[in-house]
């Protein structure tokens, strides 16, 4: 029998469509969109971010939330790249936001570029065994990032961060209600994350379910905004406190947590904006040196390694870059349209 599903149909149905490639690092989705959006313009990812944002916004609307996505799916459109040598450029975007820094799908849409060959892999050679480098344009930066690859298959991504920095820390907010006052620490890492100690006494009552977290995080993060000011020195659009992360160190080089941001959306991998922030937050206190390795656990018991990979400064914070390191798996390739009929365009959140 042959199938009645043909794509030429299909195309006559719907003549728009977006094409993606998903993939899911650690455990976490990234929906690489590679076809429907047409040019991106802009001399600078943040003009892309801008162009994307401002005129684009239904597809990321679409792909994030049901009935096609869902509270927890982060996005990345591909754009050229601006950066001389730099191989392609990511604009990142989940249900809530356009985060300007994103680790797990830079991992991911690495992956996909050299898996599926819109990134050529040299011919075969006597090692079965090597590293390749790229440079990825982000709207944070340019992002140095290394693919080990065995048997013509990426084994392994590691990025470099942009510098991240500790901007305040001990900082008390006030909950009203059960908790009354607890303490965080202010980070940069592509974005300002409020880091949570759950060793702390204020949360010894607390029930640490995933949802009570997530509840609990997106709290901190409207309170954080309202009670404290935070400012990056250089890029002047970075002004609130968009992740809450709740950790664990356990001395030494490795420790877990768990990362909420966008629509209570609740990380699966460890996170690698926030495996960076907590690094930059150790060693700020002087517990992690370049030279170390670090191991971060997320929710589902799988880990990101990583490591100071320098020290620098950005304005007066001592800062450092960190060298993350995970892995990614392909789940598809999708066609998604819309029905000029369907009641829900821009998709909806339950």
């Amino acid at each position: 029998m042959n199938n009645p599903f043909t794509c030429r149909s299909f195309q006559a149905l719907y003549p728009q469509r977006i094409t993606t490639i998903d993939s899911h690092t650690a455990g976490e989705p990234t929906r690489l969109i590679i076809g429907g959006t047409g040019s991106i313009p802009g001399a600078t990812m943040a003009q892309k971010r801008a162009f994307f944002q401002n005129r684009l916004d239904h597809i990321r609307l679409l792909l994030t939330r049901e009935p096609r996505g869902h509270r927890d799916m982060v996005a990345a459109a591909v754009t050229e790249p601006v950066t001389p040598g730099a191989a392609f450029g990511l604009i990142y975007m989940d249900a809530r936001r356009y985060p300007h820094l994103c680790g797990h799908a830079t991992i991911g849409a690495a992956t996909a570029f050299l898996e599926t060959g819109a990134l050529q892999l040299p011919q075969a050679s006597e090692e079965d065994e090597y590293d390749l480098d790229l440079l990825v344009d982000a709207p944070a930066g340019c992002l140095p990032v290394v693919a080990r690859v065995r048997d013509r298959r990426v084994i392994s991504i590691s990025l470099t961060t942009v510098p991240c920095f500790a901007f305040k820390t001990d900082v008390g907010i006030n909950v009203p209600g059960q908790l009354e006052r607890i303490r965080i620490d202010l980070v940069y890492a592509g974005g300002f994350f409020a880091l949570v100690d759950l060793d702390q006494s204020a949360l010894q009552s607390v029930e640490l379910t995933h949802r009570a977290l997530v509840d609990l995080g997106m709290r901190i993060i409207d309170l954080a905004n309202e009670q404290v000011h935070v400012a990056h020195p250089q890029h002047l659009d970075a002004t609130s406190v968009d992740v809450v992360e709740f950790y664990r160190h356990s001395g030494g080089c490795e420790g877990s947590g768990l990362v909420v941001y966008g629509e209570s959306h609740l990380d699966r991998s460890p996170c690698g904006t926030g495996t960076a922030a907590k690094l930059a937050l150790l060693s700020h206190r002087g517990c992690l040196f370049p030279g170390q390795e670090y191991v971060n656990t997320g929710p589902l018991g799988t880990a990101f390694t990583a490591g100071i990979q320098q020290t620098l400064t950005v304005g007066n914070f001592p800062a450092v870059a960190v060298r993350i390191s995970g892995s990614a798996q392909i789940t598809g390739r999708h066609e998604f349209v819309l029905d000029e009929h369907d009641p829900f365009p821009q998709g909806f959140l339950l």
